[in-house]
């Protein structure tokens, strides 16, 4: 049970520092929209600058923003999950509701971002490139994270229907 602790201690640590940079984010996107200048803040996204000079790019921005809410509120759900674990409630209908939950968030959440920044190169502010990054940033391995989590989620129905069964048997 150390292990857990440490990762809802890093989970946390990630889950606070989400809250006070969507706050400064919340404050900010609107402004972008408000003001016309052109803002020379370097925004980088996946290792993509963005340049906020016209409306479309400040869109892209704004679905990018969106889909960090979606991903923080997917880190949410896994710390109620993991904090479940703590009480060792495991196989419980909940449990798996907040599998798959989480999976959606990070999936929709990847999805978002990675479509977004493909936009961004179609209307013409960098060249067309096709590029397979494989860091923990890349499109591939959040997309097979929310995945893996809505996999576990299926498991975690298996193992609960087995449990029950096992419970009636004599």
């Amino acid at each position: 049970m150390r292990k857990l602790q440490i990762l809802k201690t890093f989970i946390d640590v990630f889950w606070f520092a989400s809250i006070l940079s969507g706050i400064i984010i919340l404050f900010f996107v609107p402004y972008l929209f408000i003001s016309n200048e052109k803002f020379d803040i370097p925004i980088k996204i996946y290792d993509k600058s963005i340049i906020l000079d016209n409306l479309a790019s400040k869109i892209i921005l704004t679905i990018n923003v969106i889909a960090f809410y979606v991903f923080a509120f997917g880190v949410f759900k896994l710390r109620k999950l993991l904090e479940l674990f703590r009480k060792t409630i495991i196989f419980e209908e909940e449990n798996c509701l907040l599998l798959k939950q989480i999976g959606i968030c990070f999936l929709v959440a990847s999805l978002t971002s990675g479509i977004s920044g493909f936009a961004y190169n179609i209307i013409g502010h960098s060249k067309m490139e096709l590029k397979f990054s494989t860091g923990f940033d890349s499109f591939l391995f959040t997309a097979s994270i929310g995945l893996f989590f809505m996999v576990l989620s299926e498991v975690f129905k298996i193992a609960k229907k087995a449990t029950n069964e096992n419970e009636l048997t004599i």
